[in-house]
């Protein structure tokens, strides 16, 4: 395969070497061989390959230069906090060389002193934007970026923030490198002409990738050859048992997560008879979600039981992290995902299947998948060292449909990626952030700025004075810069904080509006729903079952919404039921209403159940910040709520969820026993604490350790009657 010695190649300093030949990296794909030397010189640097094919090995010898020979610091921006653990794992294999590497993917308002004497930061985008919104020291000794992924640069959500974060460091640091990794795109000159780097490219896999299409019993390979597949009669199953019987594993990917989860509950019971996966206890209680256990991971433990699983959004990370290192080790033989798992994930199977090639879009309806994803997820197929091959398969609905697919996905090229920064919805919280720092001092500073984004490169600029022009008028009118003789810009101070926070400026406007309207009586549920009807939350869309209840709601507190509710229009009130609806969710989750309930109402997953909390708990936060400045008695009323919202609990069981080990479950559990604070547990003999539900030995004792108390006998504690226990939404019709 035209592999390279790396001992015989590579500039880098003789510890360096022998670490990655302990680490199985004695030789270069071709790809790598290319790029590798030029990344060790110390230009900046665009690889554009597919996937598989080394990618990451670039990244980190470079890496390792620049900490132990150039003695600076290593940025590695990613996409996804689950790819920033993947990467933080990889780079701690270094450790014995004196590499210190820290994932910062958290708290958004602070400079994350960890990283003060990291030598390697793993962080997402956004992060890494918002260390250069806190004037962070520690990015001054930064002498290499590498923007793994840097063709999602595309992507609307999180490309115009990569965008932002590249721009700003190439013009504050001239001798800064930028190492930017990217799957095969078709205009990859472009972003190495926007970077002034050098650019690799190839089409060279260690494994061959075949791809073909599906249709009656046979997957027709482009180069017309063929496999013919006679495994049962339902298509589907068909692929997936050939595969498995041939000593293979799959990845199936569908355009939704009900039918992830539909598809690997109806096939588990095949599964079974074909490759069953026995499951230690403790591998069970973790996927049904431990104390907090679901329906929904419920099923799930029941498919791993059986060697398949589903993948999606709706589980929590410590579900997603098991099934991703299951199906590594081969415990797991198929996966049904959303496409969400192709997006830079390490996770190749001999064969991918792609079930669908269209989904559903908020404001367009069905519409075809772009090329550029798919080709993402062909390109999991094939496991190199285990696999001489991989195979990703799109499955046909006729002859039109095969045509169709073999034509516009298989033979074709990606698309060419565009910059998503040119709107002014996407620029005000960019705009504000490069005044408060400093960056830009005027109108025509902030167009230069966009000058030298990648959206600036590749376009004419047009209408973007107007568009800046725009967005400053609107923080000016709001009170966050205020603008200076005939062009110029200044921050304030709500502004400042506002670019601290990171949130649109747009939240920080409906939440400053509902602070000063806040009373001491304002319910829980007006305070959420400020919240939810901020654009940084994403809210649930409202179902045809969801209406009667949500306008007996809308109608209940008309004239107490702490932020304006215009539902003069369709789309108007769909955005104030899906906010509604939102806020119900968190209200119930505040409320201890189990997730069961809440789920099955609703029609989400757990996961949706924590990523809504994550983000409220943070805008919830940002909520108390801004009343700082224009209502400080309503950061007091908030505070307690933030405890709440975090942990799902209510008032008397915050002191009990400080604990290690104690979620809202056990907390519940705790009280209910008159364990209500940690002075009560300080004298609960041992035995009897872990005999209360939920609790057990192990945790018994560590939490007896935490309050301070060794294990000794007491008289028996007197029982207090507990409150009912919460199971009923407070919307019955959910």
């Amino acid at each position: 395969m035209g592999l390279t010695v790396i001992t015989d190649e590579l500039d880098l300093p003789p510890e360096a070497l022998e670490a990655l030949k302990q680490q199985g990296f004695s030789e270069l794909y071709p790809p790598q061989a290319e790029a590798v030397p030029k990344a060790l010189s110390g230009k900046n640097l665009v690889v554009s390959i597919p996937t598989a094919s080394g990618k990451s090995f670039i990244g980190y010898a470079a890496a390792l230069k620049t900490v132990l020979e150039r003695r600076r610091k290593v940025l590695y921006i990613v996409p996804l906090k689950a790819l920033a653990s993947e990467k933080r794992d990889d780079l701690d294999r270094f450790a014995d060389l004196g590499i210190r590497t820290v994932m910062s993917t958290g708290d958004l308002d602070s400079e994350d002193r960890r990283i003060q004497d990291a030598d390697i930061v793993v962080a997402t985008s956004e992060k890494a934007d918002s260390l250069m919104r806190h004037r962070s020291t520690w990015m001054d000794e930064v002498g290499l970026v590498i923007a793994d992924e840097i063709h999602l640069i595309h992507d609307p959500g999180r490309g115009p923030t990569l965008e932002v974060a590249l721009t700003k460091m190439m013009r504050k640091s001239g001798d800064l490198q930028i190492i930017a990794l990217s799957a095969t795109i078709s205009n990859a000159v472009d972003l190495a002409m926007w970077l002034d780097a050098d650019l690799v490219t190839s089409d060279w896999r260690p494994t061959l990738l075949k791809e073909g299409v599906f249709l009656d019993k046979r997957i027709m390979f482009d180069g017309h050859d063929s496999v013919d597949i006679d495994e049962g009669k339902e298509p589907l199953w068909m692929i997936i048992a050939d595969t498995v019987k041939g000593g293979g594993q799959c990845i199936v990917f569908v355009n939704s997560r009900r039918s992830t989860e539909s598809l690997a509950d109806k096939h588990s019971k095949s599964m079974r008879e074909l490759s069953p996966n026995p499951l230690s206890d403790k591998d069970v209680k973790l996927l049904e979600g431990d104390a907090d256990s679901t329906s929904l991971g419920r099923k799930l433990a029941s498919c791993v039981k059986s060697g398949v699983a589903f993948h999606n959004a709706g589980l929590t990370y410590s579900q997603r992290r098991y099934v991703e290192e299951a199906f590594r080790k081969g415990e797991i033989k198929c996966i049904f995902a959303t496409p969400t798992l192709a997006a830079g994930i390490n996770l190749p199977a001999r064969r991918v299947i792609v079930r669908d090639t269209g989904r559903f879009e908020a404001n367009s309806g069905y519409s075809p998948i772009p090329v550029m994803e798919i080709k993402q997820m062909c390109g999991r197929a094939g496991r190199p060292g285990y696999d001489p091959y991989g195979e990703s398969v799109l499955m046909a609905k006729n002859e039109d449909d095969a045509r169709h697919l073999m034509n516009d996905y298989v033979r074709c090229d990606s698309e060419s990626i565009m910059s998503k920064l040119g709107n002014e919805i996407v620029l005000r919280s960019h705009i504000l952030g490069l005044i408060a720092t400093g960056d830009v001092g005027s109108e025509e500073d902030i167009v230069g700025f966009i000058g030298d984004t990648f959206y600036g490169s590749e376009s004419s600029m047009l209408g973007v004075e107007s568009a800046v022009e725009n967005v400053v008028d609107f923080l000016a009118s709001e009170g966050m810069v205020q603008k200076t003789g005939e062009d110029g810009v200044t921050i304030l101070p709500f502004g400042k904080r506002v670019s601290d926070l990171y949130i649109d400026p747009k939240s920080a406007v409906i939440l400053r509006d509902a602070v000063m309207r806040m009373k001491p009586d304002t319910e829980d549920l007006m305070i959420l729903h400020a919240i939810t009807s901020t654009p940084d939350v994403m809210t649930l869309y409202p179902r045809k079952k969801d209406m009667d209840a949500l306008l007996d709601l809308e109608e209940k507190y008309t004239g107490r919404f702490l932020c304006d509710v215009d539902g003069e229009d369709d789309y108007s009130r769909e955005l104030l039921l899906a906010a509604l609806k939102t806020a119900v969710l968190l209200e119930n989750w505040m409320n201890e209403v189990d997730e069961d309930t809440i789920t099955d109402s609703m029609g989400i997953g757990p996961g949706d159940i924590r990523s809504r909390v994550d983000k409220a708990e943070w805008i919830m936060y940002a909520m108390t910040e801004i009343a700082r400045l224009f209502n400080p008695s309503a950061e007091k009323r908030m505070r307690p709520m933030m405890t709440r919202l975090k942990y799902g609990v209510r008032q008397e069981l915050i002191e009990l969820v400080s604990l290690r080990g104690v979620g809202r479950v056990r907390a519940r559990s705790l009280f209910n026993a008159g364990i209500r604070n940690m002075a009560d547990l300080m004298y609960i003999d041992v035995g009897k604490l872990a005999a209360i539900p939920k609790i057990g030995p192990a945790l018994a004792k560590s939490l007896k350790e935490h309050a301070g108390a060794a294990p000794r006998e007491i008289p028996a504690i007197v029982e207090t009657p507990a409150p009912a226990e919460v199971k009923q939404s407070r919307l019955s019709e959910f």
